[in-house]
């Protein structure tokens, strides 16, 4: 099992955040389960992070948000684990990711294979797995993580009360899609309640 985490970060999911989902801290409980689950159960924790630079064609859709090294671009407390690395947009030689609870894969982009260490990363993880994602938004980068994880060939789960939306309507047109190409909608409670089995941290 691998837990995937979209973008759960201080912009999107806090009051006064810069491109604030309304309503989205509602996932914030549910957000600190799972984080602690994952880290009790010692399941790998995959968390896309957004790090907006100037000039980066999104921020022309969305204006300015989770810009590089601002406190609105830094995760919710709550969704970090202690035994982490970032792997930045820019062309690193990865350690053994196995090694750390939480990997934080940053993007400027959607889509998180933007990020030029993506393949190398999905190599040392050796798909198809058994991933649940959660995040924030529901009819964008969770969408698109979704949908790519699914074209991988893994076994994908959606937690549905872990999750916050931009434009309700997209987002449920999007999770019929998801439910039509195969994949699953749980809850957070589903989640935690089954074992742990074929983790990816040993």
């Amino acid at each position: 099992m691998l837990f995937w985490d979209v973008d759960t970060q201080i912009d999107f999911l806090s009051p006064g955040g810069r491109l604030y989902f309304a309503g989205s801290e509602r996932i914030a409980p549910n957000l600190r389960r799972l984080t602690a689950w994952a880290g009790e159960q010692h399941v790998l924790v995959i968390s896309t992070a957004c790090a907006h630079r100037p000039g980066d064609p999104e921020l022309e859709i969305y204006g300015e948000h989770c810009m590089a090294g601002t406190p609105g671009q830094q995760k919710l407390p709550e969704t970090l684990l202690p035994n982490r690395f970032v792997i930045p947009n820019r062309p690193i030689t990865l350690p053994d990711l196995r090694s750390f609870q939480q990997v934080i894969l940053e993007k400027q982009a959607f889509d998180f294979s933007s990020n030029p260490n993506c393949s190398a990363m999905l190599a040392q993880l050796r798909p198809p797995l058994d991933i649940v994602v959660y995040g924030v938004a529901t009819d964008i980068c969770v969408a698109a993580a979704a949908r790519a994880l699914l074209k991988l060939g893994n076994t994908v789960s959606l937690v549905h009360d872990a999750v916050a939306e931009l434009d309700a309507q997209k987002a449920g047109e999007f999770l019929r899609e998801f439910v039509s190409d195969g994949g699953r909608l749980v809850s957070a409670s589903d989640v935690i309640g089954r074992p742990a089995e074929h983790r990816v941290v040993k």
